[in-house]
């Protein structure tokens, strides 16, 4: 059987390298590409090849006859992406070429960027009866008012389009709200979870001064699904995370049937708009207990490998079903939960490898 050749756009992110590591340990069958806008992200040169390609977002039409050149001369099976950027794109691209389709992961144009803004999320949640936080753009100071009387504070604001928890906020005050809802591309979230928490830290803060290092997450509720090409769900696994000591993490399967509905209610809306491929759905629980949507995104994500290690192997299974080829891996028991700990070290890229990929805008493995 011929090989199969994965091409893992933006492969030296933290996702990339989730792919990667997934990916890797199932023989000489799997050949992984990789392409970057960058050339001297060691984890690049942990793939077969890379090429390097202009930025995604900015230079989309170079970026888009580089990609196209680099499917064509690696005999591409299947193309992941890992950056929402990404996501967007090769939706844009499944619409325009839809000979494609069946070669990239995911869906298309329209509902890609549904899954990458908060607000369009919020919006297609209220018309789907999907339990999103409550979530307001802009608005009126009377509006904003209402919201808050509704919600109380705190509330987070966090950008439509952002992602891994970069530039969100916990607002305690309406000047605060005022200030970041007149910043273009901002929304605002109800809090989900117990607000006492801030309260108190926040009491604590004008007896101590503010400490170097905070965060508020305790435990983190993520769901993942996986809808095949013909729109069926493939496979759906909940999770919870519960991170201490800033780089460990406890990991273990969510059994909670209210989080598997969720899971599989938010899968079937999404394919029947034109999803297809990963869909990640991050959640929190309210004071009530119930479960409730902040955000949403269409690839695989950091926790992917928590997941592997749980024994849902969502890469495998979406290889499996975009391009018919099932890849066995080594068995691995399925624990009920699992210490995972994240290791911050120095890695170097070889300076050949570095120029290699500078000059000629490709790099391969050394036999």
């Amino acid at each position: 059987m011929p090989q199969l050749r994965v091409l893992v756009v933006s492969g030296g992110t933290q996702v990339g390298q989730n792919v990667r590591t997934a990916l890797a340990g199932r023989g000489d069958g799997v050949a992984l590409i990789g392409t970057s806008s960058v050339a001297n992200e060691p984890a690049l040169f942990d793939f077969d090849a890379v090429h390097r390609v202009p930025p995604t977002a900015a230079e989309p039409e170079a970026f888009e006859d580089a990609l196209l050149r680099i499917m064509d001369r690696e005999r591409a099976d299947l193309v992941i992406p890992c950056r929402d950027d990404d996501v967007v794109f090769l939706g844009g691209l499944r619409d325009r070429r839809p000979d494609l389709a069946s070669r990239l992961l995911c869906g298309s144009a329209a509902t890609a960027r549904v899954l990458c803004d908060k607000w369009l999320s919020h919006q297609f949640c209220l018309e789907h009866d999907l339990p999103f936080a409550a979530t307001m753009m802009g608005g009126t100071q009377a509006e904003r008012a209402a919201f808050v009387r509704e919600h109380g504070f705190p509330l987070i604001v966090k950008p439509r389009d952002g992602w891994s928890s970069l530039k969100v906020y916990v607002v305690h005050q309406p000047e605060q709200l005022a200030h970041m809802l007149d910043r273009e591309g901002f929304v605002a979230q109800q809090f989900i979870g117990d607000a006492k928490r801030i309260t108190e830290y926040l009491e604590r803060l004008a007896v101590e001064g503010l400490p170097l290092f905070h965060d508020f997450e305790v435990i983190k509720r993520t769901l993942q699904a996986v809808i095949g090409p013909d729109g069926s769900v493939a496979g759906v696994f909940c999770m919870r995370l519960n991170r201490q000591m800033r780089r460990s993490k406890r990991v273990e399967p969510d059994p909670d049937p209210a989080a598997h509905d969720v899971a599989v209610r938010c899968a079937r809306a999404f394919a029947a708009a034109g999803w297809r491929g990963p869909l990640n759905i991050q959640c929190a629980e309210a004071a009530n207990g119930e479960i409730r949507i902040h955000e949403f995104s269409g690839r695989f994500t950091g926790a992917t490998v928590d997941r592997w290690l749980l024994g849902f192997d969502e890469v495998g299974l979406a290889v499996e079903h975009f391009t018919g080829r099932r890849i066995e891996t080594a068995h691995r028991p399925a624990p009920a939960a699992a210490e995972a700990f994240e290791w911050r070290i120095g890695r170097a890229a070889d300076p050949r490898d570095v120029e290699a990929l500078s000059r000629h805008g490709v790099w391969r493995r050394r036999p």
